[in-house]
């Protein structure tokens, strides 16, 4: 990055991205370190200030989940070139004009994600020489989410910016950052970026034995209990991070290992009938219970309407829809369906369809408040997926993908008789299952589609990989 960035990115870290509680105790530009730092509160507040960030419609709160990713993964009609998504969905990255500037979205994207890292840092700076202000096992929940988080954000710069595995995994790709510095950090090649994602994640683990998802403890701290643990980088959902980063590194064993240990760990549901099929504010649109690691969105109607409710002319009130006939197609519908993803999560308007899994509806105060203002990053079903292309038993990979077909109101597979069977089901469920979370373009991707469904345009590294922005290149020569 060059100086001036560098700068910036220093004082976000003192500043604007973290909680606000820590705001309020002095004016921003005046907070010191040692102050936020002298109590665990202040680590509790700095950590909670990367998952606001985290949440910022800069990263999974809008163009890493709904619209960004998901437009290079053609799930959403352009239309012409006047649309705002235009340049998105034909993989135009330099373009900056019109619409979602893109060159200036990845810029963005870059800087958002390495900001959240350096927020990271710097909470993992002070721990051990602050070790005596924690109590409990809070030094071992904050230093585990803080390291799941750098790994986690590092993990998906990787899976934008760095190169196809399958072709040249060691490129260069992207700097793994550990310290808080003013000084450029080179630009490492893709397979020693996982090795150090891998060791963070671990460690992570190791820290996180305890933590309160699955051993149930209570905390003084409002995010360090069972019922928001969902909210935080906890134990499962290092555990499943770990699968999808060994299934990206070509490691199946591991990969199958760890999505088994989440699946096993009990401490999830699928979603329901009734809660799926009911109506208005208390629908639960987002699997609630499916959800490994979400985030808490603030004021998401906002823009979620203009993306998934509306019909104008201006960017951003543009809806992200697609062709009744191509959402239908997915779904393999020919004169109905039973599939629980279409019939309960979209709807039609002039012959387009729009998803309404981020619909935000009015409720009575205290009624079915679960349903706002939240995002899925990783929900058990990846899991199920993941063991189910990792397993060296074809006849359990197809149970595997049963066992979610099963909570979807469809009916079991057929005819799957080898692994390339498998795969185009897999393929299916994950175009069914991920609408509007960002994942879909990472299976491109990882599995080196020659072309992206919906699109004309060669798949290729031009596709796949976003380019590193300038003033980064520039300043790593």
């Amino acid at each position: 990055m060059t100086k001036k960035y560098i700068i910036l990115l220093l004082l976000i870290v003192g500043s604007c991205y973290s909680c606000k509680k820590y705001l309020d105790v002095k004016p921003k530009s005046q907070i010191k370190e040692e102050f936020l730092f002298e109590k665990e509160r202040g680590f509790v507040d700095a950590l909670s200030g990367v998952y606001t960030l985290m949440a910022r419609r800069d990263l999974y709160g809008d163009k890493l989940t709904m619209s960004f990713l998901d437009l290079l993964a053609q799930r959403y009609k352009a239309g012409t070139k006047a649309s705002p998504y235009w340049d998105a969905v034909n993989y135009n990255y330099e373009g900056d004009v019109l619409g979602i500037k893109v060159k200036s979205t990845i810029r963005t994207i870059w800087l958002s994600a390495y900001t959240g890292i350096a927020n990271a840092n710097n909470i993992l700076s002070q721990m051990d020489e602050k070790r005596s202000v924690f109590t409990g096992n809070n030094y071992n929940l904050i230093k585990g989410e803080a390291l799941g988080l750098r790994a986690f954000l590092h993990f998906d710069l990787l899976r934008m910016f760095g190169p196809m595995m399958a072709n040249n995994p060691t490129a260069p790709a992207i700097p793994y950052r550990t310290i808080l510095s003013k000084d450029a950090q080179p630009l490492l090649p893709a397979n020693e970026v996982l090795k150090l994602i891998i060791k963070d994640l671990l460690e992570a683990e190791a820290l996180l034995a305890k933590d309160p998802i699955v051993s149930g403890a209570s905390n003084d701290y409002y995010d360090f209990n069972v019922e928001n643990r969902k909210f935080r980088m906890n134990y499962l959902a290092v555990q499943a991070t770990l699968a999808r980063v060994y299934q990206y590194n070509n490691q199946p064993a591991e990969a199958y290992a760890y999505a088994k240990k989440v699946i096993g760990s009990g401490k999830f549901s699928f979603v329901t009938d009734a809660d799926i099929s009911t109506t208005g504010a208390c629908r639960d649109r987002t699997f609630r219970n499916e959800q490994l690691f979400a985030l808490q969105i603030n004021n998401m109607k906002g823009y979620t309407d203009d993306y998934f409710n509306t019909f104008s002319n201006t960017y951003e009130q543009t809806p992200l829809n697609n062709e009744d006939n191509v959402i239908k197609a997915v779904f393999e519908e020919s004169t109905s369906s039973t599939d629980i993803r279409l019939l309960y999560l979209w709807q039609s308007t002039a012959g387009k369809l729009m998803n309404t899994k981020y619909l935000q509806f009015e409720s009575s105060p205290g009624n079915c408040t679960w349903a706002k203002n939240v995002v899925p990053v990783v929900k058990v079903s990846e899991m199920y997926y993941i063991a189910a292309e990792c397993s060296p038993d074809l006849n359990e990979s197809i149970d595997f993908v049963n066992e979610v077909l099963s909570h979807r109101a469809v009916d079991p597979l057929t005819g799957i008789n080898n692994k390339a069977d498998l795969q185009n089901a897999l393929t299916k469920e994950y175009q069914k299952e991920f609408f509007s979370e960002g994942q879909l373009f990472y299976y491109y991707k990882r599995n080196s589609f020659s072309t992206i469904p919906g699109s004309a345009v060669v798949a290729n590294s031009k596709v796949y990989v976003l380019p590193v922005p300038e003033d980064e290149l520039i300043f790593n020569k």
